[in-house]
């Protein structure tokens, strides 16, 4: 079931996923069918000051994780897999029968195990800054926990404080200086509550980290990395890159583990690029 009110060019609605689980979404523009999907760390409406030009040329649709932004909350235990049959569902009900997915951080562990599920229904993969190791997932584990850690014993404020340094390259850091870091802390800490970051990092700590995962993925992949990406070497972005079937890699110098958010223009100039590279596969 599928509730919509329509604002302008915006598109606003929500799904029924479950019993007791309802997801927000919004779409936005014509053309091909993007998904936006949200890594924890933020909400569907963040995506829009990264999308603006993307929007003319495809239509998009962003959607809350259950547990964030405008969607239910969690009714107990989180579940990876849910996050996977809610992406399912929101297909289903907007009559998606295939799109583009796009990623970032967490959520691209989403993507990549949505596109395994039902390759049919995936034409192609962008993963923005993928929280995925070619050797396995100790690394990534220890740093979550870290994070869940700091977030029980400290705090929003802190977890924030941990954060932005690791996420956002050297340079970006230089040019907000105490300004763009004040002003992005304020609106963390407007989109978040404990509750929802709690629920997301607990889930992110039981996501597949399995390197063979990636060999399973049949769509066509962009890997859209940055340079100065605390949780990717340059090796270890192209050991991965050869686990994929049929991928390519993007790195933006000196951009951090969210490159897209530092250089969206380059960003949707490379979605656009790919775009016409998969436009006529699978269909």
């Amino acid at each position: 079931m599928t509730d919509t009110t329509v604002d302008d060019a915006l598109e606003t609605g929500e799904i029924q996923v479950s019993d007791d689980i309802r997801i927000a979404y919004e779409r936005r523009g014509s053309g091909p069918d993007i998904v936006l999907v949200n890594n924890f760390f933020m909400d569907r409406k963040s995506w829009r000051s990264y999308t603006a030009k993307l929007a003319t040329t495809a239509r998009l649709t962003s959607y809350d994780l259950r547990g964030q932004g405008d969607s239910s909350p969690h009714p107990g235990e989180p579940v990876w897999e849910d996050h996977i049959s809610d992406l399912k569902a929101l297909f289903d009900g907007l009559g998606l029968e295939k799109a583009i997915l796009v990623g970032t951080s967490f959520s691209t562990l989403i993507c990549r195990d949505f596109a395994v599920a039902h390759p049919d229904r995936v034409q192609g993969l962008i993963l923005a800054g993928p929280a995925m190791s070619p050797h396995g997932p100790q690394r990534l584990r220890r740093i979550t926990k870290s994070w869940l850690k700091t977030l029980e014993t400290s705090g929003l404020g802190v977890l924030y404080e941990q954060l932005y340094p690791l996420v956002s390259g050297d340079r970006a850091v230089e040019e907000a200086g105490p300004i763009g870091f004040m002003g992005r802390k304020q609106n963390f800490l407007g989109i978040h509550t404990v509750e929802s970051l709690r629920a997301g990092l607990a889930v992110s700590v039981k996501a597949p980290l399995d390197p063979q995962i990636m060999t399973k993925v049949a769509a066509p992949t962009l890997l859209f990395v940055g340079g100065d990406d605390f949780s990717l070497s340059t090796d270890a972005v192209r050991e991965m890159v050869g686990l994929f079937p049929d991928a390519v890699t993007v790195t933006v110098p000196d951009g951090g583990h969210l490159a897209f958010l530092e250089e969206p223009e380059w960003f949707q100039r490379e979605v656009e690029s790919f775009i016409e590279r998969v436009a006529g596969t699978g269909d």
